[in-house]
């Protein structure tokens, strides 16, 4: 059965991994609230939560916390069944499992982030502050001379990017990449940093026209303008207002509620780590200074679930985090 409440969605504006998540409640006709977070550090409606995550969006049902954006369309699936976004096989699961890993992990949005004309107005890297901020997530700083000289390295990996979608998924002259009648996971897990790159406001410019305009990849701005139909369709057949929350608004709806604590735990876990253990819990890629502490009460192969000290449980998936234990003094 879906849960009780409505999903609080904790974004910022301009957040492509948001979007993702934004676009699925659409497409699905799920309704939500949201909290709108500063761009920037501190988060003060996810700290009265005793969260510390670095990075959005975040999902909150209940008194429960779900992390990492590709997580959080998984367990939308499974805590709202008979999806219609589902991929109608298991081998269209494996194919939209490998599209979620080629375009976070794989470096599509890694590339994508270079391609960023850092010379608008508008753009988010025009904001001192706003770059201060990205140094400390990904180690890095975002500078006019380290944008201008990576964009060519960003540019050939996104041509094999286009290529790929153009020359094969999308070859055949389907509407979605796993020849379905409307919009699967797949095509969402796929489409998102192209559609940023091609379609935000913010991002105009982002590619040269000689190398990636329509002319050369008809099919995939084609794909593109379907899926924006498509969801922006979908957002107003939603049918609701959705209600922004302040912290003290979240706050009163996640902390007095309960939650049954069966989850699973599987013993034997590589790591040696057992049930009831102070733990912390970080990614493993970057954004590791926002570490998540509890008490260990779920994990298996492919989550973990902590109790914080605001009695809220959080949960992450087991792919690109890491799970420590913390000394306990005395």
């Amino acid at each position: 059965m879906p849960p009780n409440s409505k999903p609080i969605v904790f974004h910022y504006e301009g957040s492509i991994f948001s979007h993702r998540v934004l676009w699925y409640l659409w497409l699905r006709g799920i309704p939500y609230d949201e909290c709108i977070q500063p761009a920037l550090l501190p988060r003060p409606a996810l700290t009265q939560l005793g969260v510390h995550y670095r990075k959005v969006p975040i999902l909150g049902l209940g008194n429960h916390i779900y992390c990492d954006s590709r997580f959080i369309l998984s367990k939308l699936e499974t805590l709202y069944p008979n999806s219609a976004l589902a991929p109608p096989t298991p081998f269209d699961t494996g194919i939209t499992n490998l599209f979620a890993s080629w375009t976070a992990d794989g470096g599509v949005f890694a590339a994508a982030v270079k391609m960023i004309p850092y010379w608008h107005e508008q753009s988010f890297l025009q904001n001192e502050a706003f770059v201060d901020d990205r140094e400390k997530l990904f180690g890095r700083r975002f500078t006019p001379d380290t944008m201008a000289r990576e964009r060519p390295e960003g540019a050939q990996a996104l041509l094999h990017a286009f290529e790929l979608l153009e020359r094969t998924f999308l070859a055949d002259g389907r509407d979605w990449v796993l020849g379905t009648g409307r919009p699967s996971l797949a095509d969402l897990e796929a489409v998102w940093p192209v559609k940023w790159l091609v379609r935000e406001p913010t991002m105009t410019g982002s590619l040269p026209e000689e190398c990636f305009g329509k002319a050369r990849f008809p099919r995939v701005y084609a794909w593109v303008d379907r899926f924006v139909e498509h969801v922006e369709t979908a957002r107003r057949n939603l049918g609701q207002d959705v209600a922004s929350l302040d912290g003290q608004a979240v706050a009163e709806r996640t902390l007095p509620a309960e939650a049954p604590e069966d989850f699973v735990f599987e013993k034997g876990d590589p790591l040696g780590i057992e049930k009831g253990e102070l733990v912390e819990v970080f990614p493993s890629d970057y954004g590791q200074m926002g570490r998540s502490v509890g008490q260990l009460v779920g994990l298996d192969t492919g989550e973990v679930v902590i109790r914080n000290q605001e009695r809220v449980y959080v949960h992450f998936p087991r792919w690109n985090f890491t799970v420590r234990k913390v000394a306990v003094e005395g």
